[in-house]
């Protein structure tokens, strides 16, 4: 594939440890332990986007160069979660002879935490098997997930969300690199809705930039990702504080409209506004439980309807307690 024909987040994944400064401690720490020839198993966990799988293809490029592609073998384990690929592929590689290299080979397994439970039993085998000469990176999102005997046999390393300040500065060198005019306030919305993933940080700028003729400002992220605005969630929380219950449950559905028609995208904007403003204990308390309460409902299947009167009700019956005059006044 030509190189400007890949998507961004392929186009501009670090391919050298030293463009990996936001996890150098996992960088640090693994090459200590190559150099040892004491190199463990290894486990990486953590939110996507959060630079598991570049660390360590990274790292493999350090250790291999030129015999990457011999020394190395990369699987998705949510490709095929059977037992099948842990008995033929892995167990191939991992068998096989090495030629040239006295070094470790390397199985890379990314998504791990989607094999099945009899998969993860079979992958144990095999790494108490070919443990002399083979070293496996296993990746997932949740540590949880994984067997406890497989996690035992691994080195623990946790990939946290990138920093406001790490995802402002990568979106800024694939901009410039792009040639594409971006607003401080545009990168700003950008690193909030990606919430420390930068993959989708990434591509949220690339659909920016296919959708805009001219500078990328707030206002296309806004349109393009289906944010909502703060102005949006000022005038819902303005409603719910004076409004009736029918007007606060219309200006519920009118914000879910503007949010691509789903209750459960505008929760967490509005708990994040919520959380700026200084409420009373017990207010917070009853409010964060009605939105965690709405949001497992939701994801139970719940109808959308039902837990936005509920969630309107709530408002509305907090506000006869007379327990939102602190909002009223940050809302003036």
């Amino acid at each position: 594939m030509a190189q400007n024909a890949l998507p961004w987040v392929e186009k501009h994944r670090p391919a050298s440890l030293s463009a990996l400064s936001e996890q150098s401690y996992v960088t640090d720490t693994v090459l200590k332990l190559v150099s040892t020839g004491l190199l463990p198993h290894l486990l990486f966990y953590g939110p996507p986007g959060t630079g598991k799988t570049t660390t360590i293809l990274a790292m493999a490029r350090h250790c291999y160069g030129a015999q990457l592609g011999e020394m190395t073998l990369e699987l998705n384990a949510s490709d095929d979660r059977g037992i099948s690929v842990i008995r033929s592929e892995i167990q191939s590689f991992a068998a096989s002879q090495r030629l040239f290299n006295a070094g470790y080979k390397l199985v890379i397994l990314d998504e791990c935490d989607n094999m099945t439970k009899d998969a993860q039993f079979a992958l144990r085998r095999i790494i108490e098997k070919y443990t002399r000469h083979t070293r496996f990176c296993l990746i997932g999102n949740y540590a949880s997930k994984i067997i406890p005997a497989l996690q035992s046999r691994c080195m623990k390393f946790r990939f946290a969300p990138f920093s406001t300040q790490a995802s402002k500065e990568a979106l800024a060198t694939i901009a410039k690199a792009e040639h594409v005019s971006i607003t401080d306030s545009a990168i700003s919305a950008i690193i909030k809705y990606a919430c420390g993933d930068l993959r989708r940080a990434c591509n949220l700028l690339q659909s920016c930039a296919l959708s805009s003729s001219s500078d990328i400002e707030d206002t296309t992220v806004f349109s393009v990702s289906g944010m909502l605005r703060p102005s949006d969630i000022d005038a819902l929380l303005r409603s719910v504080l004076n409004d009736s219950l029918d007007n606060v449950i219309t200006a519920f559905a009118a914000v879910v409209n503007l949010r691509n028609g789903s209750l459960a995208n505008i929760i967490p904007e509005l708990q994040d506004r919520l959380f700026e403003m200084h409420l009373p204990a017990g207010t917070r308390g009853i409010l964060f439980r009605a939105l965690a309460d709405a949001e497992m409902s939701l994801s139970l299947g719940c109808s959308e309807k039902l837990q936005t009167r509920s969630l309107g009700a709530a408002f509305v019956s907090i506000r006869r307690e007379n327990m939102l005059m602190s909002i009223n006044a940050n809302m003036s």
